[in-house]
Parts: structure tokens; C-alpha cells; sequence
């Protein structure tokens, strides 16, 4: 406990006025001074001790006031370098927000053009739909002409109430073109999920991204249908085009919850040869490069043999992005894998019966060497269409890793709440959020 500051006066004033009332009694009875200057040695003696204190107490008080000023340097120092580190983090966020922000805008920008574009389409669709769908009527004069001009005008004023959607089977096939324009007007496009598996752990590792159409009663339009109708009236571009954007969509909200399962999206012919839609498309996935982990853009064997330039320089163009591709509807065995890779394809899918049963094996490779000759060019096989145990124990002779089908899991439907909520910080599993059964 430190000493209170009036005790230490007075044990200051004992520690000189004693030695000096023994010196100057000293000086009186031991050498016989004159008491007065006895008293003034003694006096002079206090003095002199007293100075001497001060400059030792001066010495160390200027000592701990040069120690306080090197702390509260090297603070102001410390200090000053936080504000400036401070200050640094202060422009580094400025720049990275406006970067973020910057992106952000050319990523909405760009949507909003592939969706401009698609609006477009789908209303010079509808145009020409409704011009092929009128009938030719002769100019000759009706019989309500005859009537007062007061009829006419509640006749033309009188619209009638619309139609109830009939079921598809109940449907022609300008109802169901009609049915099909109104669900992609209304975004009534649900993406639906099929797992691919590990072999033999069955371990979900992938999912398929299958598009499908819903009619205003809930009613799933499946592509055979659809494409019926849709091809002969000129309306497939725009379709497969919708179908394209929705799944991308739907993928990149299922990537912003961290989900690491990768998804296969279709993209066709009539995409890749739009002229209009597929280079706002590009740009599009150019500002949604972070997709190119969980995205595998899958087309078929067809659409690959008979690619052109065109065709060409849009798998480039994704390649050139990161995106990876694969090959589906294998039924000619006969190709070059080197060359797929070189093309960024990284992934064949093969039917259970063409690896089986050997029915669209006039080709260069035998099924049963097939995943090798794949593995040795870093591609890898999946088999698809498993729907029975008895091909899973076939294919697994066959070395095969990777199957889809039936027996796996059927497609099913993302929920739409997922869509709609906010991306979790943490997920528990790489699952994706499939609506139950």
C-alpha cells in the first residue's frame, strides 16, 4: 500500500532535521563551536541534504516521465499504424464492394437481356401462332349489320369469359401449343433432379437437370409431348431456350447453399444454332463462372457428331469459361475420346442395354473395354437407363464407377420453398433439396 503523501513530507523533513540537530549539537560539545554557528552548519547541512534529495527525486522523475513518453510514443505509434491499416481496409473494402457490385450489375444486365431476348421470341411465337391459327373469313356483309348502332355496341362490348384448361388427353394440338406458350409465359417451369450414383456404394455424387412444364391444373407436360407440337410450329428454340435459362437459374441458387453435388443441364441443337439467344447466353454464363464447378452442360451424340462451325465455336466459347460437358443418348460406340477431351468433355453417358446387351456396338470400341480406353483420355463413363439389380451386378463386371436410373431415383422435383429462401451459411449435407415422393 503506497505511503500517503503528507506522512512522506514529514518523514522527508525527520530525515534532514535530525542529522542537522546532531551535527550542530556535535559541533557544540565535541569541538566547541559557538552555539549560533553550530546552529547555521546544521542549518547549512539540512540545506545541502535537502538539495541533494530534490536533484536525485528530479533524476528519477525525469526518468519516469521519459519512460511515459516512450510508452505513449510507441502507443501513437501502434495507434497510427492501426488507422493506417485501418484506413487501407476502409479502400480495400470501398474497391472490393464496388467490384462486387459492378459484377453484380453486369450479371443482372446480362439476365435481364437473355430474358428480353426470350420475351421476344416467345411473343414472335405467339404471333405467329395466332396468324397460322386464324381463319380466312370472306368479306360479306353480316347480319347483325342491319341492326341500330346502339345493339352493335353492346354486341362488340360483351367479351366471353375465358375457357377452363381442359386435361392434356382432352387437348389438340393448337390447345396444347396454346397450354405450352401460357406455361412459359407464367414461368411455370419446374427443374427436376435424378440422381447419378457411385458404383457399387450407390453414393449420390451427381444429379441430372430434367425441365418439365406444368399446365395451369398442376398437369406435367413431359417433352414427348410437348415436342410434338412444338417442333412443327417453329416454337422449339424458344422452348429449349426457357427450359436452358430456368435450370441455370435453379442451379445457381441450389450453388449458393454450398451444395457440392454438380448438376447436368441439357442444352440442344436449337440452342447452340441460335443466333440471337446463345451469344446473350454466353455472356450470361461469363458473369457466372463460379457456376463451372457445379454445372456439366450434357448434349447428345447427335447434337455432338453433327455439330458445325457454329455449333463449334459455342462449345468453345463455354469450354473457354471452364465449363465441362458431357455426351448422352450413346448408341454408336464408334468415337474419338481424345478428341472429346481435347473439347472439354469430360464425362459419356451410355445406356444399360447398349453396354449389355450389344445392340449399338458396330463400332471401333467393345463395351467391355469402353471405361478404360475413357479413363486412359480423363473422361468418365456413367450408365444410364439401370432400372433392374440384375444389370447393377452386369455393369460392375464392366468395372464400371458411375450409374443413373430408375433404381437409383426417380426425378424429382426441387422445392420451391429452397428457391425462395435465404442460401444457409453452414448446410449439414451435399445433398440438394429434393420435394419428397
Amino acid at each position: 500500500m503506497p505511503m500517503p503523501l503528507p506522512l512522506k513530507h514529514l518523514a522527508a523533513t525527520l530525515i534532514y532535521a535530525v542529522p542537522s540537530i546532531g551535527l550542530a549539537y556535535g559541533l557544540i560539545h565535541l569541538f566547541g563551536f559557538d552555539p549560533k554557528l553550530a546552529t547555521l552548519g546544521g542549518l547549512i547541512a539540512a540545506l545541502l541534504g535537502a538539495e541533494a534529495h530534490a536533484a536525485i527525486s528530479r533524476n528519477i522523475e525525469r526518468k519516469a516521465v521519459r519512460k511515459e513518453l516512450q510508452e505513449l510514443t510507441s502507443l501513437a505509434a501502434g495507434l497510427s499504424r492501426d488507422l493506417d491499416d485501418a484506413a487501407d481496409k476502409i479502400v480495400e473494402l470501398e474497391e472490393r464492394f464496388e467490384r462486387e457490385t459492378t459484377e453484380r450489375m453486369e450479371r443482372i444486365f446480362s439476365e435481364i437481356r437473355v430474358v428480353e431476348s426470350l420475351v421476344k421470341r416467345l411473343a414472335e411465337t405467339r404471333e405467329f401462332g395466332n396468324a397460322i391459327a386464324k381463319p380466312a373469313v370472306a368479306e360479306t356483309p353480316a347480319p347483325e349489320a342491319q341492326a341500330d348502332d346502339g345493339e352493335t355496341a353492346v354486341a362488340e362490348s360483351d367479351v366471353p369469359p375465358p375457357k377452363p384448361e381442359k386435361r392434356l388427353e382432352d387437348m389438340n394440338d393448337t390447345e396444347l401449343l396454346d397450354t405450352i406458350r401460357r406455361s412459359l409465359e407464367t414461368n411455370r417451369v419446374d427443374l427436376y433432379l435424378q440422381p447419378v450414383v457411385s458404383l457399387p456404394q450407390r453414393k449420390t455424387l451427381y444429379y441430372e437437370g430434367l425441365s418439365r412444364l406444368r399446365t395451369d391444373k398442376g398437369e406435367l407436360i413431359m417433352p414427348r409431348d410437348y415436342m410434338r407440337v412444338a417442333e412443327p410450329a417453329g416454337m422449339m428454340p424458344t422452348v429449349d431456350n426457357i427450359l436452358l435459362f430456368r435450370c441455370i437459374q435453379v442451379v445457381r441458387k441450389l450453388a449458393q447453399r454450398n451444395s457440392k453435388a454438380g448438376v447436368f443441364c441439357n442444352i440442344s441443337a436449337f440452342s447452340l444454332l441460335d443466333e440471337d439467344f446463345f451469344p446473350q447466353f454466353i455472356e450470361y454464363m461469363q458473369h457466372n463462372t463460379d457456376l463451372a464447378q457445379h454445372l456439366i452442360f450434357e448434349f447428345s451424340q447427335m447434337t455432338v457428331n453433327g455439330a458445325g462451325p457454329v455449333e463449334r465455336a459455342s462449345l468453345e466459347a463455354l469450354a473457354d469459361l471452364g465449363f465441362r460437358f458431357s455426351m448422352d443418348q450413346v448408341t454408336n460406340l464408334r468415337f474419338d475420346a481424345a478428341s472429346l477431351h481435347d473439347r472439354n468433355f469430360r464425362f459419356i453417358k451410355v445406356s444399360a442395354a447398349t453396354m449389355l446387351e450389344g445392340t449399338h456396338t458396330a463400332g471401333d470400341i467393345h463395351a467391355a473395354d469402353l471405361k478404360e480406353l475413357l479413363k486412359r483420355n480423363g473422361i468418365q463413363l456413367i450408365v444410364d437407363k439401370i432400372e433392374q439389380e440384375r444389370e447393377v451386378v452386369d455393369v460392375l463386371d464392366f468395372d464400371v464407377e458411375l450409374g443413373q436410373g430408375y433404381l437409383f431415383g426417380e426425378p424429382r422435383p426441387v422445392r420451391e420453398s429452397v428457391l425462395k429462401e435465404e442460401p444457409a451459411s453452414a448446410p449439414k449435407a451435399p445433398e440438394l433439396p429434393l420435394a419428397a415422393d
